[in-house]
């Protein structure tokens, strides 16, 4: 480890670690294509999302009688799909990439990777119960909120994170301009 510190930069140049986020990111992206259809229906989206939305419409709005069923929250007033694209992985790779490549410690690193991860999968699951309620009561709105205001939120949301991680990441002060 301390050869490996001897030959890599205390920092590096800002064109090398603007390459750096954007392997990241492209290595994520592969991998999460790489991932099979059925395992994201069957499994990641169920259990990890799906059923997840499902048990807080209930739980707020049992009227609504929201069946979780494989990537479909499905009641008699709406069937919302989770689909690949659409289930906030664009925004963790974005959070994960920029955390992974920041000069930081790695301690601090990971408890921004946890912290970063659990606020864009809390965030994803609001916008999914959100959507759910749109789809159902103001379908006319689904194309707007579900293309541009949601993911743009989340996005904004993403970079409000990073910003605030990475300004407690770093121990050097800054002199006022």
């Amino acid at each position: 480890m301390r050869a490996l510190k001897k030959i890599l930069p205390k920092k590096l140049p800002e064109w090398a670690t603007f390459l750096l986020f954007v392997a990241c990111y492209v290595l994520l992206d592969y991998g999460y294509f790489k991932i099979p259809v059925e395992l994201f229906i069957n499994v990641i989206y169920y259990h990890g999302v799906v059923a997840i939305c499902a048990d807080l419409v209930n739980w707020l709005a049992p009227l609504e009688q929201v069946l979780a069923k494989q990537n479909h929250l499905l009641s008699a007033k709406a069937d919302l799909e989770i689909v690949r694209g659409c289930d906030g992985a664009g925004v963790l790779f974005l959070v994960v990439s920029a955390v992974l490549v920041f000069p930081s410690g790695l301690k601090r690193k990971l408890v921004g990777l946890l912290l970063g991860i659990g606020l864009i999968y809390s965030i994803n699951l609001l916008r999914i119960f959100a959507l759910y309620f749109v789809i159902a009561y103001q379908p006319g709105w689904f194309q707007l909120i579900h293309t541009y205001v949601a993911p743009t939120l989340m996005v904004v949301l993403g970079c409000f994170y990073f910003a605030w991680w990475a300004f407690g990441s770093t121990n050097q002060s800054h002199e006022p301009a």
